[in-house]
């Protein structure tokens, strides 16, 4: 992976490059889903599907990201730090990322970034796709 610590309280020496969890991609007509979940994967190579399904989703050509934690006991060390990445990245060129079914343990994990820093929460993917119309909105206004 190759991208700056967002977290100051994080020293670059301690980030690891792989982050272990599945990643499991839904092409949707107007997003593209993601669903995380804690599964260790088989290869090595796989150590990194979040950076690579992130990476596909912000070529992807849809608007929005949604993230689906529901699957998630944890955040993987530095996972919060990539998602908030790729947020600030694809919020740059006019998309949206945006984390749902957000465990507590993931919540609190997810407490730790700077509020201002982390991709928004919310509670299901009806609401997921209800905030980044607004947002759709708001640009337009804008």
């Amino acid at each position: 992976m190759f991208f700056a610590p967002l977290c100051p309280h994080l020293p670059t020496e301690t980030l690891s490059y792989f982050i272990l969890m599945e990643v499991y991609r839904e092409i949707l007509p107007e997003s593209y889903l993601l669903i995380l979940a804690n599964d260790v994967p088989e290869t090595q190579q796989d150590a990194n599907a979040l950076d690579w399904a992130l990476r596909r989703a912000a070529r992807s050509g849809k608007s929005s990201v949604w993230v689906d934690c529901s699957h998630l006991d944890h955040l993987p060390p530095n996972a919060a730090e990539l998602l908030t990445f790729y947020y600030h990245k694809l919020h740059k060129h006019g998309m949206n990322l945006v984390l749902c079914h957000v465990s507590s343990p993931v919540q609190q994990e997810l407490d730790s970034l700077v509020p201002a820093l982390r991709p928004p929460i919310v509670n299901n993917l009806l609401d997921a796709e209800l905030f980044c119309q607004q947002e759709h909105s708001t640009r337009r206004i804008a």
